[in-house]
């Protein structure tokens, strides 16, 4: 056997033993390369049964890690990319996706295609966005708004930008506070 490249001691051990015996075990070889003061491990015998060609391997990088990584072979026929059933307009949630890129509201596209609102919501959010509008900054998940963007406080008139918003939100809590107050008075009254 010729390679180009050197061996270490125990590699050569088991290339020289499985070409003497090729139906030699892990556990047999393991045992005489222990009393040689040899360490092999499982994937130097496995590597070594691939170099004599006692098992079939794929060439080195052809495998389906190599694939991903390539964008070639994908998980579907056409290699889109996306796992499971391919979306389908005449079904539900077909119907579904093209209502809510018109902007109704869940619950009337709910009644109209004859399903819960609640998969309505599923669909919408599998479509990855907030079925209209821009595009969310990152996928925060179902439901979930983008983060906010931090106010950049650029000299005098970014600060006072930020203290004439949290004055415009204090007021509006306020007000929902004052009307929660009130409908407990009623309650209660």
């Amino acid at each position: 056997m010729t390679t180009t490249k050197p061996q270490s001691p125990a590699m050569e051990f088991l290339l020289s033993a499985l070409e003497k015996n090729r139906k030699a075990t892990y556990g047999e070889l393991k045992a005489k390369a222990d009393e040689k003061k040899l360490k092999v491990f499982p994937i130097m015998y496995g590597r070594a049964q691939a170099l004599l060609g006692i098992v079939k391997s794929a060439k080195r990088g052809t495998g389906k890690t190599a694939m991903k990584a390539s964008g070639g072979g994908g998980a579907s026929a056409g290699g889109a990319g996306r796992r499971g059933r391919q979306p389908d307009a005449s079904s539900k949630s077909g119907q579904i996706r093209e209502l809510l890129q018109t902007g109704m509201s869940a619950t009337d596209i709910a009644k109209k295609v004859k399903c819960t609102p609640a998969l309505v919501y599923n669909v919408k959010a599998r479509m990855g966005g907030s079925g209209g509008g821009s595009a969310p900054a990152a996928k925060r998940g179902p439901g979930r708004p983008p983060k906010a963007a931090t106010p950049t406080l650029d000299g005098i008139e970014g600060i006072l930008a930020t203290v004439r918003n949290a004055d415009r939100e204090r007021a509006q809590l306020r007000s929902a506070l004052e009307k929660i107050q009130s409908l407990i008075a009623d309650a209660l009254g």
